[in-house]
């Protein structure tokens, strides 16, 4: 199994994961001209676009890519119907499949296990792809990780996972303090320190091998802060590959 973060930020999500028999897009915050300038891929070969959730930086452009790729949409049937009133009949006659979290799907030679996260959405999902006893996991837009699924995450081989702000730089920044208040709740989005947190968790005892952090925020996070934060949270003798993912510029294509 082979992925690569195309774009990851408040201005567009999308991240590439493909196997020998399936190649799919985790959602639809770039355009699919901007997918493709960014990496190898060719739209036409895409054969499914899973959905997180329904906010606006990761479903932009998923009328256009649908159309382009023809693959088939997998999502929350919440989600759904917030996207059908958006485009109202834009979603008709195209190929849909409702997932829940907490359920197995099996795309060809991936098996899917969406995760039930806490977001100011409809409905949020992260996700663990598996492929050739390889795991990827993806878990971003969430206040926290349920404690039941770091056991699961222990398993996983690579984790993209969100460390959105610094909170002190959130507190001083100009942003309203209802904004901040979102941010900063259950169902908001995760601190550097509460991602170090939960890594900490989830490497004592895990397999974890590399670890993408995600989402950073471009105006309350840097990512030397960023960095600095997590490490200061982890066992410095058990320390795996950090990379960022970022808003503008795509990842390596990496191998899991």
């Amino acid at each position: 199994m082979k992925f690569q973060v195309l774009a990851s930020g408040s201005k567009g999500n999308m991240t590439y994961i493909e196997t020998d028999e399936v190649k799919i897009l985790l959602d639809a915050g770039i355009s699919g001209k901007e997918a493709e300038l960014r990496s190898n891929i060719h739209l036409n070969e895409i054969d499914a676009i899973f959905i997180t959730h329904e906010h606006r930086d990761h479903t932009s452009f998923l009328i256009p890519l649908l159309k382009k790729t023809n693959a088939t949409l997998y999502i929350h049937r919440d989600c759904f119907q917030s996207l059908v009133e958006r485009y109202q009949n834009k979603l008709n006659h195209i190929q849909v499949q409702f997932i829940e979290a907490n359920k197995q799907y099996i795309l060809n030679d991936l098996k899917i296990l969406p995760l039930q996260l806490s977001h100011d959405s409809i409905n949020c999902l992260g996700y663990i792809f598996l492929n050739q006893k390889r795991s990827l996991a993806y878990i971003t837009d969430t206040g926290f990780v349920a404690i039941p699924y770091l056991e699961l995450l222990k398993k996983v081989d690579t984790l993209i996972i969100e460390a959105n702000h610094d909170v002190e730089m959130l507190l001083e920044s100009n942003r309203p303090w209802i904004l901040k208040e979102r941010i900063l709740s259950a169902t908001g989005h995760m601190s550097n320190q509460i991602c170090g947190e939960i890594l900490a968790k989830i490497l004592d005892g895990g397999k974890l091998s590399r670890i993408i952090l995600a989402h950073l925020s471009e105006e309350c996070n840097t990512e030397e802060i960023c960095v600095n934060t997590i490490l200061s949270c982890l066992n410095q003798e058990n320390i795996p590959e950090i990379w960022i993912a970022k808003q503008r510029e795509q990842t390596n294509l990496f191998e899991v």
